[in-house]
């Protein structure tokens, strides 16, 4: 068998998403090219950047919290907090609770924003080494790759749906564990 007949050995072997002390975290950033025409009022030179970040928070019950915002970590685990301590339903500027469903090592995230839904599916890596990227992050399953990024207006998300919306993810695009005592 894959893991010897060895209960413990499956438990830590097995893929799975880690819920509480800490939180996953995406850093999307991109330089974009300034559009010059006669209403442009930034200066030569200039570089626009743009960065925004996603995270998620799992739940065991099959729960997760989700944000996409501008804000840094430091600025968002405190909001976060506060989301916990108030429990489920609990409301937050940028912060909504959804679902996950996890299986083998594809997790489905489902999330309902104020104007329409959206759905992640995520691939667990068991070790950052697998992606040559080991920055002394101790413990398994701390990195998650965005394979599919889709939204509907009606929380449809089957493939023959005449209003699923899929997005290009780019290469590279990871949700990385950041752990934090407060979570």
């Amino acid at each position: 068998s894959r893991f010897g007949n060895s209960y413990r050995k499956m438990l830590e072997l097995r893929p799975r998403v880690r819920t509480g002390g800490g939180l996953y975290v995406l850093k999307y950033q991109e330089v974009r090219k300034i559009q010059r025409d006669m209403w442009t009022d930034i200066p030569v030179g200039a570089v626009l950047e743009s960065v925004y970040y996603r995270y998620l928070y799992f739940f065991e019950d099959g729960s997760v919290m989700y944000a996409l915002t501008h804000a840094t970590p430091v600025e968002m685990i405190p909001r976060f907090s506060k989301m916990l301590i108030h429990g489920y339903g609990s409301k937050d500027k940028w912060g909504v609770w959804g679902k996950y469903q996890i299986k083998k090592d594809e997790v489905r995230v489902w999330v309902s924003q104020s104007w329409h839904d959206v759905c992640f599916q995520l691939k667990v890596i068991p070790s950052n080494k697998v992606l040559h990227y080991d920055m002394g992050d101790r413990g398994m399953f701390t990195t998650m790759a965005l394979e599919k990024h889709m939204s509907s207006p009606t929380g449809n998300f089957e493939d023959d749906s005449h209003n699923l919306v899929n997005y290009d993810i780019p290469t590279h695009c990871y949700f990385r564990f950041l752990k934090d005592r407060r979570l």
